[in-house]
């Protein structure tokens, strides 16, 4: 049962996300006057059928997502509401409003999501222990307004591992209607890691291994999604914080690792890797009601770090390990425990994948648009075969891709 209800999830999630993104370009084509032959939700057998206008309108049996059928795209067609016909300005505004409308559905859910939620701000509240942000002379109550010249409204800007590569942190903050500047010189420091997530239960966290990180030293020493972390280098612990403490302060060092798999006790050695951390020493951060201002740097914010590990892609600092199919997808949603949980999931899944089709590789609609915009150049269309080869080959390279990425999940489940 716990299967088919998180099959069911993902289903939902998926249909949703290609429905709307295949009515951005159903709406884009109207709106620009482009011939529509057919818009379906699901795939396969038609459930119903019903012909408005030009435009047939179906529902099919396969809820796993949808499509348009655009007079001319991909196709000769000498009709005058033909794709083929239009400008390039057109035919990448019809291309690239898929894309536009899987960034509008995340935006909406993440904007709901934050006014169901209490926004915290950079006004300290409480240090940890040994923080360096105290050290410095910052008390509770002072409210962090730049970090390195970057302006921060939320806690998670505090977070930021963008600092880690700075020698010198400069800390800009407010206290009674007066700023004042400090210069960090200990706000980077290393830090053991295996590479291992823990399952929440909104304290210190468990010893349940929530998921793993590919290639990392917890993946490497086989420990697995599930594992029961009872003892690091002979010290029993029974949290999460108390696990990655000693882990932190063993980078490049053995360690010992106890795990209950199942009722089975097993022994780890790994050697945690070592890690930059950037770290203010902040514990707690002043609470607020949301506003629409919190709500849409929240929502910008996140939608940035998704485009941004695109982007690290192309710079290679994102490596096919790090690389979900649908059945690392699936864990994630079938992890999902409340409403909000999954609608951040749906969120960020229509960002991750209307992100994707921007990417100009053919059969993708960047793929489709660099085509445009080299006829464009080259003044000459491009002939509908050569489209159809170049497509055909690089289709074939997704699903290569695909069926690599679903065996490395599956080998990492299981």
């Amino acid at each position: 049962m716990i299967i088919i209800i998180a099959i069911i999830k993902l289903i939902i999630i998926l249909c949703v996300v290609a429905t709307i993104h295949e009515f951005g370009h159903f709406i884009a084509s109207k709106l620009l006057k482009v011939g529509v032959n057919e818009f379906s939700v699901g795939f396969g057998p038609k459930i119903v059928q019903k012909k408005y206008k030009e435009t047939m309108y179906s529902l099919r049996w396969i809820p796993l997502g949808g499509y348009v059928m655009i007079e001319g795209e991909g196709e000769e067609s000498d009709k005058s509401n033909s794709f083929s016909k239009k400008n390039a300005f057109e035919k990448i505004i019809v291309l690239v409003m898929g894309v536009i409308f899987n960034i509008l559905l995340a935006f909406i859910i993440l904007m709901s999501i934050s006014f169901s939620v209490p926004t915290y701000t950079t006004e300290i509240k409480e240090f940890v222990n040994n923080s360096v942000l105290e050290q410095a002379g910052l008390l509770p109550g002072d409210r962090i307004n730049k970090i390195n010249g970057d302006r921060t409204t939320l806690a998670q800007d505090l977070l930021n591992t963008k600092y880690i590569n700075s020698e010198v942190t400069k800390i800009e903050y407010t206290r009674s209607g007066v700023t004042t500047e400090v210069e960090l010189t200990n706000a980077v420091s290393d830090i053991g890691y295996i590479g291992a997530a823990f399952v929440s239960d909104g304290s210190k966290g468990t010893n349940k291994v929530d998921a793993i990180r590919p290639g990392k030293p917890a993946e490497k020493s086989g420990i697995k999604s599930g594992d029961m972390i009872t003892q690091v280098n002979g010290k029993p612990v029974d949290n999460a914080i108390d696990i990655i403490n000693i882990i932190k302060q063993n980078a490049n060092n053995e360690v010992t690792i106890v795990i209950d798999r199942n009722g089975e006790n097993l022994t780890k050695v790994l050697t945690p890797d070592s890690q930059k951390q950037f770290d203010l020493g902040i514990s707690d951060t002043k609470s607020v009601n949301t506003t629409l201002g919190y709500a849409f740097d929240k929502s910008v914010k996140i939608i940035s770090t998704v485009l941004n590990s695109y982007i690290d892609l192309f710079r290679g600092k994102v490596m096919l390990d790090d690389v979900s199919s649908i059945v690392g997808i699936g864990v994630v949603v079938s992890k999902t425990t409340g409403i909000l949980e999954y609608l951040n999931i749906l969120a960020i899944i229509s960002l991750a994948i209307g992100i994707a089709n921007l990417l100009p590789f053919p059969p993708l609609d960047g793929g489709k648009i660099l085509f445009v915009l080299i006829g464009s150049i080259i003044r000459k269309k491009i002939p509908v075969n050569v489209e159809a080869i170049v497509s055909f080959v690089g289709f074939g390279a997704l699903i290569l891709l695909t069926i690599v990425v679903t065996y490395k999940d599956i080998v990492r489940i299981f």
